[in-house]
């Protein structure tokens, strides 16, 4: 099942709208480097490991 409502606080960015929800339809989410051990190793606040 996908995430209908993706909140986003990232308010310089243009698929931001002024709910602060993010209207595209689909996102991605990266390691900052070779492998996540956090969340600071992700660009997601939302990241839980395994």
């Amino acid at each position: 099942m996908s995430n209908q409502e993706i909140k986003c606080h990232v308010q310089t960015c243009k698929y931001n709208d002024s709910s602060r929800m993010c209207t595209l339809n689909d996102i991605v989410v990266d390691n900052c480097g070779s492998q996540a051990h956090d969340r600071q190793g992700t660009q997601c606040d939302s990241f839980s490991e395994n």
